[in-house]
């Protein structure tokens, strides 16, 4: 599915939970803001370019958080929130994923159909050249002109590099790591060229995947063998987990078999490749029975309460290549929790994620 289809899905009435699959892109362009892209990794790419909200950062750590992911879920009304994306940050530092701390944040942007930005006819994803780099008039639009962006991350930049004056960045943290490979280039002769930042690549971000979206299959269409559903209810396998979460879920649990896990892997193995779920106003499918989320806050602006919209799921570590190494971020599901009533905003307004880690390995003695 296109971005049109999964903005179509979502506004579909019913009950129902959507999942996502991760698809590599071969046309950087199409993640460029006027497709209104949901994926993974990469720079974010902004829905309103004004007055994007500074670089968040890990309360624990204190760290630039690095852009994870985006989910485009426009609602069903022409007025402000016909456009809607989901920004989603990380820390990567696995010694901040412990005893139910949160160091991830999320945000929330919305744009009525008749914006300053975005025509209200969709752009074909056939206009978009990769050969017409230096002047993709979207990315002028959007960006340039109203919010420079860090080089290194693609969030709001009040920086920039002394000499050079053409590259900015959010933070000194990001302008000190990315000195390195700047020096190399920097003068202080005026850039004739900016590439865009959907199109630039930087060491700190994750791998870059569109996000391709679909109904969750219906148990009673699902033909599975006997013994097959047998050997996911005992084990671990057939679902892409880490082996540190394994050993955890098997020293945590013993021979026996967790009842939230079981549940878990079988609603899985409906559709095994799925990163995400996407089920608004329902309720999230929980990996492991420990550090859930009971109740989130209410909304900031309107007060009223937040309800689940979307969970990312552990498959994304594992295709990322990432909570394979001791230091390095690891997590048994992301749960995103927005305003139920979908209040207007300006700008973007910061909504409410849980990180449910899995249970610690037990060590000898204890």
């Amino acid at each position: 599915y296109n971005t049109t289809n999964l903005l179509h899905l979502l506004r579909m009435s019913g009950p129902s939970v959507e999942v996502g699959f991760t698809d590599p892109l071969n046309n950087p362009l199409l993640f460029a803001p006027e497709h209104f892209p949901s994926k993974i990794g990469g720079h974010p790419a902004w829905l309103n370019p004004s007055n994007l909200p500074a670089v968040p950062l890990c309360s624990l750590c204190g760290d630039p958080l690095i852009f994870f992911a985006q989910i485009y879920a426009g609602l069903d009304r022409p007025s402000n929130g016909f456009h809607r994306t989901l920004y989603m940050f990380v820390c990567t530092r696995g010694s901040c994923y412990s005893d139910n701390q949160q160091p991830v944040r999320v945000f929330r942007s919305q744009l009525a159909a008749d914006n300053p930005f975005y025509s209200v006819q969709p752009v074909p994803e056939g206009d978009a050249d990769v050969n017409e780099i230096g002047e993709n008039k979207s990315f002028a639009q959007s960006h340039n002109g109203y919010t420079n962006i860090c080089g290194m991350c693609g969030c709001k930049a009040p920086l920039k590099c002394g000499k050079c004056q053409a590259v900015h960045y959010c933070s000194k943290t990001h302008q000190k790591e990315d000195w390195h490979d700047h020096k190399l280039h920097c003068t202080d002769q005026p850039s004739i060229f900016n590439k865009p930042a959907y199109l630039s690549k930087s060491s700190l971000l994750f791998k870059e995947f569109d996000i391709m979206i679909d109904r969750e299959k219906e148990k009673e269409d699902l033909q599975m063998d006997p013994e097959e559903l047998a050997r996911i209810q005992n084990s671990s396998d057939g679902y892409d987990i880490s082996g540190n979460d394994a050993e955890s879920l098997s020293k945590e649990y013993g021979q026996d078999s967790d009842p939230t896990f079981t549940k878990f892997k079988e609603r899985i193995s409906r559709d095994p490749s799925q990163v995400l779920r996407y089920a608004r106003h329902d309720a999230p499918l929980w990996p492991v029975p420990t550090s859930q989320c009971d109740t989130a806050p209410p909304c900031t602006v309107c007060h009223e309460p937040r309800s689940f919209e979307v969970q990312f799921l552990p498959s994304l570590l594992y295709l990322l290549g990432v909570g394979k190494q001791k230091d390095e971020m690891d997590w048994a599901t992301i749960v995103v929790y927005s305003c139920s009533k979908d209040c207007e905003v300006e700008d973007y307004v910061e909504e409410f994620a849980w990180t449910q880690t899995y249970p610690s390995i037990p060590t000898n003695g204890s």
